[in-house]
Order: structure tokens, then C-alpha cells, then sequence
């Protein structure tokens, strides 16, 4: 497990001697553990949807019985039966030319469909992607949002909230009444809410007063000049009044995600490097965790090398955690034990994946692999360019 936990007495001694030092010592720290077992023994393909399509998402539903199944080149969402295998709906959502990635609300009323795009951030200022809510039951859209940084929804399914320049918007479900609205001026690009309500996490950008008050970087100008630069912060807000609750006293890079666990003891954030101050070619993104309750950041993280932002998924169960990332000459999936952090194995997506099947379709590559966890989780369900790969996770 490594380790990208920042304070901001630690950001300003290193920014002093170079930019971003820790990308470096997160790779070589890395390099030195032992490696987890490349797991490629038992697999299968199979077909859904046919090889003429090209994946771009994947969701499980809550109750583990649907698939939803997105695809690129503007072709509608697909809801594939677990047990049959055969699909019983089709939705005319997420019709963006590179495909959308999907999520279900907890209850499995909602699909959130987000365009996907090579990267969910923009260098130096707010990113503005697309997302559209829809019912799955009927398969409408019930709202679209045009050109924003991030939409959620609340776990009770009773709010979603969307993040549009500076102004955070509380839509009530399912009528879609206007219900709260919180202008942060220094919003960036993610915000989350509690299972509870109560409680929102909003990723911003890294105020000049803060970094005043702060020892560290009165006589460190140079640092603090690089910190307002490229990175960020997150702060608790209390939902019904607005007030601020907390600021982590940690630096982030671009924080492109923040979520919840569904305990609400957690807060998860993602977040990449500005492209400026990347040490490595390989750009690393990193997944670090924040205590929800003491609202304090937690020496918990891990890192990946995927092209874009890694897809992410925590088990049924809530034991294991898998991310893709890129190996030396694959992409990989890598599965990790939630609680310890131990990195259990790798599943390589290697050249066989993109051979001729025995029927001589057509394999199409691609490099950004999409995945879940299958009902039970002893398999996870991987689908990267036109391939579709049950990978057995406990099979030795």
C-alpha cells in the first residue's frame, strides 16, 4: 500500500528542493515490494452483445441480477439478465461518440450516465462534462446536466446534486424540485454527500488566507506560490445551513472524484497530478482516504498507472478493492484486500485477449478497461475494447 498523504508543513520543505519529489519515491517504493501473483488461469470469454461493439462501461445493480452495458460510437445503454445473459432493455442514454460510464444509484432506481472523456479534468480550470439521470424501470431520461464539473446521487435516492460553476444544486427525486443551493466561489470539480444527508464534501481550490495562517509557508514563498497553483483541498460542509464544518489540513493534486463509503465512515478521494508537475512519463493517479467522522485524512491509499481515470470498485461485500492500472506491458487489473491494503493479485490483459477467437472475429484493443464484480464476488466481469472476460479471483 502506498502511501499520498500531504500536510501542508511537509508540501512546503519539499516543494522547496523540487516539484513533486513523492511521485518518485511512491514508483521506487513500490518497485520494492514484493509483487502480487499475475492471476491468468482461469478465465473465460463471453458474448453479450457481439464483437461489433466497442465497450465503454459497465454496472451491476444493486440486487446483482442486471448489467447495464454501455458502448462507444453513439449507441444506446444495454441491460443484460446475469442469469440468461440475454438482453431485456435497451435505453437511448449516454448516445456521446466515446461511450459514458455508468454508475446505479444505491437502490437501483437511477443510472448516472457520464460522458466519458480521455481525462475528467482540465489543467487550471473547471472541467465541464455531461451527465444525464435516468430512470431504469421506465428508461427515460429524467434530467439531463449540460456541461458541469460533477452530479451525484444521495444514497436514500432522494436528492441529486449537481456542482455547476460555483453554485451546488439539491434536486429532490423524482420530481425534481429545485430544493437547496450553496455558492462555494472556490468549487473545483468534485463534491460528495453522506449517506445520512447531513454532510457535503466539496473538493476546492487552495485558498491564499489558508497558506497565510499557516508557519509553514510564510517564509516558504515559493512553495506556497506552487501549492495555490496545483493543488487542492476538501472541506465538510453542514447541508441544511451551508456552514463550514472542516478543511483537511492536507494538500491534494486535482481531485477529479470524491465518495462516500456507504457507511459514511470513509470518504474516498481521487485525484491526479498536474500534467506541469509530473515527475514520471507515466502519469499516476492515486486514490487516498479521509476519516468522514473526525473528518481527518487517513494514511490509507493506493496508486495507479491507468490511461485517464482508473475505474474503480469496491466488492459486494466490501472486503476487496480493484482499480486497472498498467503493468510493464499490459494493462492490468489489480485486486487488493480493502482493510489491510495488501495488494492480493494482478490480472494482465495481455496480447491473447486480442487474437482471433476461434471464430474468427475481429479483436479490437483498447486502453481503457471497464469492470465489476460479479454476484457473490469469486469472478469479476472485465470488458476492454470488444472483449468481454470473466476473471475467476479465487482461483490459485
Amino acid at each position: 500500500m502506498t502511501k499520498r498523504i500531504v500536510t501542508p508543513a511537509q508540501a512546503a520543505n519539499q516543494l522547496k528542493s523540487a516539484y513533486f519529489w513523492i511521485t518518485l519515491f511512491l514508483v521506487l517504493n513500490t518497485a520494492v515490494k514484493p509483487k502480487a501473483q499475475t492471476q491468468n488461469t482461469d478465465f473465460e470469454r463471453i458474448k453479450l452483445i457481439g464483437t461489433d461493439k466497442v465497450y465503454a462501461g459497465l454496472a451491476l445493480s444493486p440486487d446483482g441480477k442486471t448489467l447495464a452495458i454501455s458502448t462507444k460510437k453513439m449507441q444506446p445503454i444495454r441491460l443484460v439478465d446475469i442469469e440468461s445473459q440475454q438482453i431485456i432493455k435497451e435505453i437511448n442514454a449516454g448516445l456521446w461518440y466515446p461511450g459514458s460510464r455508468l454508475n446505479y444509484s444505491q437502490k437501483g432506481t437511477y443510472l448516472l450516465v457520464q460522458e466519458l472523456g480521455f481525462y475528467d479534468m482540465v489543467e487550471n480550470k473547471r472541467r465541464k462534462i455531461n451527465f444525464e439521470l435516468v430512470e431504469v424501470s421506465g428508461g427515460r431520461i429524467v434530467k439531463a446536466f449540460e456541461a458541469v464539473q460533477d452530479v451525484i446521487v444521495s444514497h436514500d435516492e432522494k436528492f441529486v446534486a449537481s456542482l455547476a460553476g460555483d453554485e451546488i444544486t439539491l434536486w429532490s427525486l423524482p420530481d425534481l424540485n429545485k430544493t437547496k443551493t450553496i455558492k462555494l466561489s472556490t468549487a473545483a470539480d468534485a463534491i460528495a454527500l453522506s449517506p445520512d444527508n447531513k454532510t457535503l464534501v466539496v473538493s476546492h481550490t487552495v485558498s491564499p488566507a489558508a497558506l497565510k495562517a499557516d508557519p509553514a509557508f510564510r517564509k516558504q514563498k515559493k512553495a506556497a506560490k506552487l501549492a495555490l497553483k496545483y493543488k487542492q483541498q476538501i472541506s465538510f460542509y453542514n447541508v441544511e445551513t451551508a456552514a463550514l464544518l472542516q478543511t483537511l489540513n492536507n494538500l491534494y493534486d486535482i481531485i477529479y472524484r470524491l465518495r462516500y463509503s456507504d457507511d459514511g465512515s470513509v470518504v474516498f478521494v481521487f485525484q491526479l497530478p498536474h500534467l506541469k508537475v509530473m515527475t514520471s512519463k507515466q502519469p499516476l493517479a492515486y486514490v487516498n482516504m479521509a476519516d468522514a467522522v473526525a473528518m481527518k485524512p487517513m494514511r490509507r491509499g493506493l496508486t495507479s498507472q491507468a490511461v485517464g481515470q482508473p475505474d474503480i470498485r469496491l466488492s459486494l461485500d466490501g472486503k476487496l478493492f480493484a482499480i486497472n492500472s498498467k503493468g510493464k506491458r499490459f494493462q492490468e487489473i489489480h485486486l487488493y484486500d480493502y482493510e489491510t491494503g495488501t495488494l492480493h493479485k494482478r490480472f494482465e490483459l495481455g496480447q491473447r485477449f486480442f487474437e482471433k477467437s476461434s471464430e474468427g472475429d475481429k479483436l479490437i484493443r483498447d486502453s481503457r478497461p471497464s469492470f465489476v464484480f460479479l454476484p457473490g464476488d469469486q469472478s469479476i466481469l472485465v470488458a476492454m475494447g470488444n472483449q468481454l472476460v470473466v476473471w475467476n479471483i479465487n482461483e490459485e
